[in-house]
C-alpha cells in the first residue's frame, strides 16, 4: 500500500510541476486557432507533398523547445 500512496504522490508531483506549460500550450493555441483561420493553414499545408511537409516540419520544430 505504500508503494501505491508514493506512485500517487509522485504523479501528483509531476502534474504540478508541469501544469504551467500546459496551460501555457493550451492558451498559445486558443490564440493561435483565433488568429490563423483553417482556410490559410489547408492553403499552406494542404498542396502538394514535399512543399506541405517541410512546412509542417519546419513549423513543427520550435514547438518542443
Amino acid at each position: 500500500m505504500e508503494i501505491l500512496q508514493k506512485i500517487v504522490f509522485a504523479i501528483w508531483d509531476i502534474l504540478l510541476d508541469s501544469s504551467f506549460y500546459i496551460l501555457m500550450g493550451i492558451l498559445i493555441a486558443g490564440l493561435l486557432r483565433v488568429v490563423l483561420s483553417p482556410t490559410v493553414i489547408s492553403n499552406h499545408l494542404g498542396k502538394g507533398r514535399f512543399a506541405s511537409v517541410f512546412k509542417a516540419a519546419l513549423f513543427g520544430v520550435p514547438l518542443p523547445l
